[in-house]
């Protein structure tokens, strides 16, 4: 072919960073949707948010009762409350992610529940859980094990309890105890709940970064970009970058990719722009879905910058309302046109 792409969305997203550092001469163009490239750390960082939860649950085997839809949904109207007009349209998407951190407070924002919990507050053992999750896990000695998270509107959407209270112990337990870790965990036996929620966050950390005369390389090393802020044989061969992230992603956090994306800009004099471009989706979850424009082709921008020339100064989102070809997301709100568009800017 004449030009070779690579394209891919969470892990998938994780293996477009991969090619564009480690495999750079093979493609002229990636497309790296809420790329978990720091994935072994998003793991522990989900455990740690399982076991935050389990503390404030009113039901110990279901963690979704620690923060429940109508909680959830409260917090999601306060977060629009002080966030919506920040970007200068009261649309129902906080835009201005870096303002809403400011604008935004969870303990002065949500009320806290005088009497038993109803759904319309949080407890102040909720709010201090809570803020903890989003303020990213930390080892005892404060050292930070993953990136925080930031309030968006999206946290009231059906796809944050799987992320959330469901993966922790099904997912990230079985990920982190029987691959990631040096040594593993024997899988005869292993119980996902129980190690999640007992596990050890120090000891996790320096795990997921040993080695072994017979695990001989890390997960930190095997699963992730060497140095994810050098793309410079990406750059260096005329090759392009993108990167996409909903603002809601509940398991790989948009504030590591905007890191990531500071990193490279400064990595290259301040300015990346040349030859990588980052989107931010606000209240999209993961991949898609949520009270979001979440539909948008990110990929025939990427070939015309690639072939064209054509850096995207934007890229045109769209609603998927009633009757959408691509499939009807049935968290657009009612309030929104069917074909509501909003652009991205990197």
């Amino acid at each position: 072919p004449d030009r070779s792409y690579f394209n891919g969305c969470s892990n998938g997203g994780r293996h477009a960073m991969i090619a564009a550092t480690r495999y750079a001469g093979d493609y002229d163009g990636v497309l790296a949707g809420a790329p978990g490239y720091n994935l072994p750390k998003a793991a522990i960082a989900n455990i740690a948010g399982g076991q935050l939860y389990a503390s404030v649950a009113t039901s110990p085997t279901d963690l979704s009762t620690g923060f429940t839809a109508a909680e959830r949904a409260t917090v999601a109207a306060a977060v629009l409350g002080k966030c919506d007009a920040l970007d200068g349209a009261s649309d129902g998407l906080v835009q201005d992610v870096q303002a809403c951190r400011g604008a935004f407070d969870l303990q002065r924002d949500v009320a806290t529940c005088s009497g038993a919990r109803d759904g319309s507050c949080l407890s102040a053992a909720q709010k201090t859980a809570i803020a903890k999750i989003f303020s990213g896990p930390t080892t005892s000695n404060g050292s930070r094990i993953y990136s925080t998270f930031p309030y968006d509107p999206g946290i009231a959407s059906g796809g944050i309890p799987f992320w959330e209270f469901t993966a922790p112990v099904l997912l990230d337990s079985g990920a982190v105890g029987l691959i990631f870790k040096v040594p593993p965990e024997n899988a005869t036996g292993f119980n996902g709940p129980a190690f999640a929620l007992g596990a050890n966050l120090d000891t996790l950390v320096t795990q997921i970064n040993a080695t072994s005369t017979v695990y001989v390389e890390s997960a930190m090393s095997f699963m992730t970009p060497p140095n994810p802020t050098d793309m410079s044989a990406l750059k260096n061969r005329g090759g392009k970058i993108m990167v996409y992230h909903g603002v809601s992603d509940p398991i790989f956090s948009v504030d590591d990719s905007e890191s990531w994306y500071q990193g490279l800009r400064a990595a290259n004099g301040g300015d990346a722009s040349n030859f990588a471009r980052f989107f931010r989706v606000p209240g999209m979850g993961h991949c898609s879905g949520g009270p979001a424009t979440d539909q948008f082709d990110a990929l025939s921008a990427l070939v015309n910058w690639v072939e064209q020339g054509q850096a995207p100064a934007s890229l045109t989102a769209s609603a998927r309302g009633p009757g959408n070809a691509a499939a009807v997301n049935p968290e657009v709100p009612a309030s929104w046109a069917p074909n509501r568009t909003r652009p991205l800017c990197p």
